[in-house]
């Protein structure tokens, strides 16, 4: 399996490049970085089937909906309007012939999913390294992101957390290492609600733009390859 993160660290936001076989599954790309994107799985010799969000982003315009216009990838994941392959609790996406597990975890998002694949868990903006997703954009919820960071936590120590964000040039972690030392984690539930309802001083930049595009279906006749 090949299993990159593709934004470099010096990226806040955080994509992923999972690869079997040939065939090549990006999650939660960025729609600026396309081009990097296609060249790096142009470089790998794979072909790119899925392009999949692990919910709606309100920081970024996803790439999703251009990779699946110039290189035929399948929207997967959310939003619901736009994938082809909308997914949900127990789906299985399989690249190559690696399984890529499905759960749903509302809380940040109420079409909040993660990835588990076989190791490590593609955490979308559920768990952070040291943190967590913020529940105050639209649909969020902190009890039910309470509830999702528990499921997560009940995963084996040693399973890798790859974050949707990272803020101080963190790589990665581990389903241990968070429930040991993640600050957010260690308030114990009522505390956590009562943080996660303190109000934030701001919001995304591009919230109400990256919104409308990300919610926004692709228009027909994408998804096929380009000439």
């Amino acid at each position: 399996m090949v299993f990159e993160e593709l934004n470099g660290v010096d990226s806040e936001c955080r994509s992923y490049l999972v690869a079997d076989s040939g065939e090549a599954l990006i999650v939660d790309p960025l729609l600026e970085k396309v081009d990097a994107y296609l060249a790096r799985v142009s470089a790998l010799n794979l072909r790119l089937a899925y392009a999949a969000d692990t919910h709606t982003h309100a920081d970024h315009l996803s790439g999703s909906k251009e990779l699946s216009r110039r290189a035929g990838a399948k929207i997967a994941g959310a939003p619901e309007a736009v994938a082809q392959i909308p997914l949900h609790e127990g789906s299985v996406l399989i690249v190559g012939q690696v399984p890529v597990r499905v759960w749903e975890s509302p809380g940040h998002t109420a079409d909040s999913l993660v990835f588990i694949l076989p190791d490590r868990v593609i955490a979308g903006d559920t768990l952070f390294i040291g943190s967590t997703g913020r529940t105050d954009l639209p649909s969020g919820d902190p009890e039910q992101e309470w509830e999702s960071l528990q499921r997560l936590l009940t995963l084996p120590d040693q399973v890798q957390v790859w974050p949707g964000h990272d803020y101080n040039r963190r790589i990665s972690s581990t389903i241990g290492e968070e429930r040991r030392t993640n600050n957010r984690l260690l308030l114990g539930r009522e505390k956590f609600l009562a943080a996660m309802r303190e109000p934030r001083p701001s919001k995304p930049a591009r919230l109400a733009e990256a919104l409308a595009y990300n919610s926004t279906p692709a228009a027909p006749g994408s998804g096929t390859v380009e000439d």
